[in-house]
C-alpha cells in the first residue's frame, strides 16, 4: 500500500468509515502536548494511531479492543543519546531488555563498531535492529578515527563520503556530536563540510560541551551544534539552555546525579515560566547489570519523579521533548494521530510501572512476557569474532617506563579522576632501578594502552591517580573511542598477565592478581560485546564488579564503566592513546615525565 493510500486508511478509520484494527478504551491518556491527563479511545489502523478520541464520542468499531481501564497511556520512551555497545549486548537483547521498560525508540551512536569495523560495522547495527521491535535510528559518527594518527592509530576510517551516505539513510537522524568541541570551536573545515550536509538534508546536528561556557559555548552554538548531553548541574543546564541548545541530562555519579534533579525540581517550583521543552532524558552509557537491576531511561523517568518533577513532565522529557529534538516528532514522541502507535500501558505513574508495550500497533509485552520472536536469529559475521590483531604475548618488563636515572624521583603528569571531569596534575613519582615506579598502595597506579589493530606494538605508558586500583591489575578492550587494549594496575607483571588474558578471549574485561587471573567478562563480538544473555551477563558483570572493589581495592565506588573513559584522548582534558599522553585541550603529545630529580639535580626529561 503506498503512503498516500495508507494515509487515506487512516482518515476513513478516524472517520468512522472503516473499523480500526486495534483500539484502547478506557484508560487515561497522559497528553505530552497538553501536559494533562484525560480519559481517551485510541484507534489504530495498521503501524499508526488514526485518532485519539473522547470516550462519549459513540460506540467503538475496532477488530480488537485493548481494555486499559485503570491505566494510563502514554508514548513509548524515547532514548535521544546513547550507545548500544555499552551495554555490551548484541541488539536482539538489548531490546529484549528495554522494551518491556517502555522504551521504544533509541537514537543510537555505534561509533564504537565503526572504530572498530568501519562503515561495515554500523551497517551490522542497522541489520540487527530492522529484527527487534525497537526504534534504533542513527546518530552518525562524524570523525572516524576522531583523532589524527599521530595522536591514536585508528582500528578504521570512515571517509567523508561514507559519512554523507549514512546521514542519507532513512534511519539517520542526526550527525553526532561525541567529539571534542575543539573541532566547532577551530573551525575545522572537515566538520564543518559534514555539519552544511547535516542541515541541508533537514537533520540534527548534535553535539558535545563539557565545561563550556561563555564566549566558548556561544562559539559552539554559533557554528551549528543543536544540543549537549554534558551538563553537569543545573548551573552548567541554565546556561546551556539561554544558548538554546537542546540538554540531554544524562545522571551518572558526580554528573547530574540525583541531587541535581532535587535541585532541578525545586527551581522549576520557584520558576515555574521557566520553560522545559529543551529538557530531556538520555542514558548514554549504562552496564548490564545496571540495567537488569535499575533500568534503563524508564530509571531516568523514575529518579526525577521521585527528585519532585511531576510526572507529567518527566514522561514528556522522555518523549516528545526528545522527539522536538531530533526532528522525528511527525512519527515519534506523542500518542496523537498520524503518529506510530509505540504505546505504553502504566500500571502505576509515580513509579512509571509498566504493564503492557505496543510497537507499531503489535503488542510486544504483557503480563511480564517479552512477546517478540525473530524469524531468524541474527548472526554476526566471523570479521567481528577478529577483530584484536597483536604483535605477540606482553611481558612486564615491556610495560615499564623506564628514565635515565636510577633512583631518584620523576616529576610526572599523570591523568586525574577523582573529579566529574578528567584532570592532568602533576606529581613526583619514586625512581627504582631506572623504572618510574608508584609507591605500593597508593593513589596513583601505572596505565598502559596497547595497539590492538595493526599488530605494531606501539605502547603508551603512563600514570593515573585515584581510579581506586591499589592492587593487581584490571584490563580492557572497552576504551573509548578506538578501543586499543589497555591495562592499569599496582604492577606490571599482573597488567601484562591480565592483557594476555584480554587476547585469548577476544576482548571484554579481565582481572589479575599476584599472578593469577581472578575475575573475567568475555565480549567476543568486537571486543565490546556478549553472546550472552541480559540475565547472564548481569551475573557476570556483578560478580566482575565485586573484584574490582574487593579483589582489586577500589572499594563500593569502583565501577567498570568509568574505567571504560580513562584513557580516552578525546575526553576532556587529558588521555592515553597508544602514542603516548594526548592533551585533550591542544590535540598535542605531552611528555608523561616533565624531569628526573636526584640528590637535588633537576635534569628536564626528552621523554615523549
Amino acid at each position: 500500500m503506498s503512503s498516500q493510500s495508507y494515509r487515506a486508511r487512516l482518515v476513513d478509520t478516524a472517520l468512522d468509515d472503516v473499523p480500526a484494527d486495534l483500539a484502547i478504551t478506557g484508560g487515561r491518556l497522559v497528553n505530552v502536548f497538553t501536559r494533562e491527563i484525560h480519559p481517551a479511545t485510541i484507534l489504530i489502523k495498521g503501524e499508526r494511531i488514526a485518532a485519539v478520541l473522547a470516550p462519549d464520542v459513540g460506540p467503538v468499531n475496532a477488530k480488537q479492543i485493548i481494555d486499559a481501564t485503570g491505566r494510563f497511556i502514554a508514548p513509548g520512551l524515547i532514548d535521544p543519546h546513547m550507545h548500544i555497545e555499552s551495554s555490551a549486548l548484541t541488539v536482539t537483547e538489548f531490546a529484549r531488555a528495554i522494551v518491556p521498560r517502555g522504551v521504544t525508540t533509541v537514537i543510537a551512536d555505534p561509533h564504537e563498531f565503526g572504530n572498530i569495523m568501519g562503515k561495515s560495522g554500523i551497517e551490522l547495527v542497522l541489520a540487527e535492529a530492522k529484527q527487534t521491535p525497537l526504534n534504533v535510528l542513527l546518530r552518525v559518527p562524524p570523525r572516524i578515527p576522531e583523532l589524527e594518527p599521530h595522536l591514536e592509530k585508528p582500528g578504521a576510517t570512515i571517509t567523508f563520503e561514507e559519512t554523507c551516505e549514512l546521514l542519507a539513510l532513512p534511519e539517520a537522524a542526526c550527525l553526532a556530536g561525541d567529539i571534542s568541541p575543539l573541532f566547532y570551536l577551530r573551525k575545522d573545515a572537515y566538520h564543518y563540510g559534514l555539519i552544511a550536509e547535516t542541515i541541508r538534508l533537514g537533520k540534527t546536528v548534535s553535539g558535545y560541551s563539557p565545561g563550556l561556557t561563555e564566549r566558548r559555548v556561544n562559539g559552539y552554538v554559533a557554528a551549528g551544534a543543536e544540543d549537549s548531553h554534558t551538563p553537569h548541574d543545573v548551573t552548567e543546564l541554565r546556561e546551556d539552555l539561554r544558548t538554546g541548545l537542546n540538554c540531554f541530562l544524562t545522571p551518572r555519579p558526580k554528573h547530574f546525579d540525583r541531587e541535581q534533579f532535587r535541585v532541578l525540581a525545586e527551581m522549576l517550583k520557584a520558576e515555574p515560566m521557566l520553560d522545559t521543552r529543551k529538557i530531556s532524558l538520555c542514558t548514554d552509557d549504562i552496564h548490564t547489570n545496571l540495567l537488569l537491576s535499575q533500568g534503563q531511561l524508564d530509571h531516568r523517568v523514575r529518579m526525577a519523579i521521585e527528585e519532585g518533577i511531576d510526572p507529567i513532565l518527566a514522561i514528556q522529557m522522555a518523549t516528545l521533548n526528545p522527539a522536538v529534538a531530533m526532528r522525528i516528532d511527525r512519527d515519534y514522541g506523542v500518542v496523537a494521530p498520524g503518529r506510530y502507535a509505540d504505546i505504553v500501558l502504566i500500571d502505576d505513574l509515580q513509579t512509571f510501572s509498566v504493564g503492557e508495550v505496543l510497537h507499531h500497533g503489535t503488542a510486544v509485552y504483557r503480563d511480564k512476557t517479552y512477546l517478540h520472536r525473530s524469524k531468524t536469529p541474527f548472526r554476526y559475521p566471523p570479521a567481528a569474532y577478529s577483530t584484536i590483531k597483536t604483535k605477540g604475548p606482553v611481558f612486564g618488563e615491556n610495560l615499564k617506563l623506564r628514565v635515565d636515572l636510577e633512583s631518584g624521583s620523576a616529576t610526572c603528569q599523570v591523568l586525574d579522576v577523582s573529579g566529574p571531569r578528567k584532570a592532568k596534575r602533576t606529581a613526583e613519582i619514586p625512581i627504582v632501578n631506572g623504572i618510574v615506579t608508584p609507591v605500593a598502595g597508593g593513589d596513583i597506579a601505572n596505565l598502559v594502552v596497547l595497539d590492538r589493530h595493526h599488530a605494531g606494538g606501539k605502547t603508551g605508558r603512563g600514570f593515573v591517580q585515584h581510579c581506586g586500583i591499589v592492587r593487581g591489575a584490571l584490563a580492557s578492550t572497552v576504551n573509548h573511542n578506538v578501543h586499543h587494549l589497555f591495562a592499569v594496575g599496582a604492577n606490571q607483571n599482573d597488567m601484562a598477565l591480565a592483557l594476555n588474558r584480554l587476547m585469548e578471549i577476544g576482548g571484554g574485561y579481565v582481572a589479575a592478581l599476584d599472578g593469577k587471573i581472578i575475575g573475567e567478562v568475555a565480549l567476543p563480538i568486537i571486543g565490546m560485546l556478549s553472546e550472552h544473555t541480559l540475565e547472564e551477563l548481569a551475573e557476570e558483570f556483578a560478580v566482575m564488579e565485586e573484584v574490582l572493589q574487593y579483589g582489586l581495592g577500589t572499594g563500593p565506588n569502583g565501577h567498570l564503566l568509568s574505567f571504560s573513559f580513562l584513557c580516552s584522548p578525546v575526553s576532556l582534558e587529558a588521555g592515553l592513546s597508544d602514542m603516548g599522553l594526548v592533551n585533550s585541550m591542544t590535540l598535542e603529545i605531552e611528555p608523561v615525565v616533565l624531569a628526573t630529580n636526584a640528590a637535588g639535580v633537576v635534569k628536564t626529561s626528552e621523554l615523549v
